[in-house]
């Protein structure tokens, strides 16, 4: 089995079993994320939609787009006129095209993976959305080139992407500080008494998935070279991301004041860590514009 094979096969079966990030799932921390991003409870894709966006997007094409959930919402919400998105998992692709038909949403949905969109780009966007898709990119200067060529000259692109650590290896010291809030969690709020962080050796994450975060701590630079910044908002995870993967989120979401308050101090463990310099950004928001494209350089 190829790596293609692998990573397609890895997400046909998230879909199948509906697994997400264990982190978004909290109301809580989704809470302070969107406050992170727009300074407010709002869900950030509305927005982005309904008030940084001064214009609706003629055509979207979302990269990576999973099952449709974000791309049928768009189309559901009418912010752009039309949305099309691709993804390696034809699983993701027929649940989001099963919405899509269903609700009779201008959304269409095509199973491709990143190689063959490099090699044969579509063409005529004026947006361009990777939402938790990039970090999986192996090719980003090729992904990076060719998205400039299938959008608009002016153009955008917008991420919300993580961009820690390749491969999700953490230094000792963030492991140790993982390990240690563990530690000091009630057995109830883990999904095992004795659960902690271990990083994978590369073989386990090309077994199990070969393009996670193959390389996505060069994100923030590459995006910088290709396209001109609009918006960069770091929002954290260093900590949370990586330690919900070992709570118990039934429990933590259970509504109880217990709950609440474990959930609402670690939020204020990692902003603290992050203020005094101690904890980097894993989580990034951006938007670009495409300044760059090939058109518009001088001959």
């Amino acid at each position: 089995m190829n790596q293609t094979t692998t990573a397609a096969a890895h997400w046909d079966q998230r879909y199948e079993q509906n697994q997400r990030s264990a982190w978004f799932a909290n109301p809580l921390v989704l809470s302070e994320l969107n406050r992170r991003i727009t300074g407010s409870d709002t869900f950030w894709l509305t927005w982005l939609f309904e008030t940084y966006l001064k214009k609706k997007p003629r055509h979207l094409l979302s990269i990576g787009c999973g099952d449709g959930s974000h791309e049928n919402l768009i189309a559901r919400q009418q912010w752009a006129k039309r949305v099309t998105g691709f993804d390696i998992s034809a699983q993701g692709i027929a649940a989001a095209d099963t919405v899509s038909r269903s609700e009779n949403l201008n959304a269409h949905f095509i199973t491709m993976d990143f190689d063959a969109f490099i090699s044969n780009p579509m063409r005529d966007f004026d947006v361009v959305l990777f939402i938790g898709s990039l970090h999986h990119v192996k090719d980003l200067e090729g992904m990076l080139a060719t998205v400039r060529q299938a959008l608009d000259p002016g153009g955008i692109v917008i991420i919300n992407e993580y961009c820690g650590p390749c491969f999700n290896i953490y230094d000792e010291a963030r492991v140790a500080l993982i390990n240690s809030t563990l530690d000091t969690l009630d057995p109830v709020f883990k999904v095992s008494p004795n659960a902690k962080w271990i990083n994978q050796s590369i073989d386990e994450i090309l077994a199990q998935d070969p393009s996670e975060s193959v390389r996505s701590s060069l994100i923030p630079s590459f995006m910088k070279h290709y396209f001109e910044p609009e918006i960069t908002k770091p929002f954290g995870g260093a900590l949370l991301h990586p330690l919900f993967d070992h709570l118990n989120g039934a429990k933590l979401a259970d509504g109880s004041h217990e709950s609440e308050t474990i959930v609402r101090l670690l939020i204020q463990m990692e902003n603290s860590l992050a203020a005094a310099g101690s904890l980097p950004n894993d989580f990034m928001f951006g938007v670009y514009k495409n300044t760059k494209h090939p058109s518009m350089r001088p001959t």
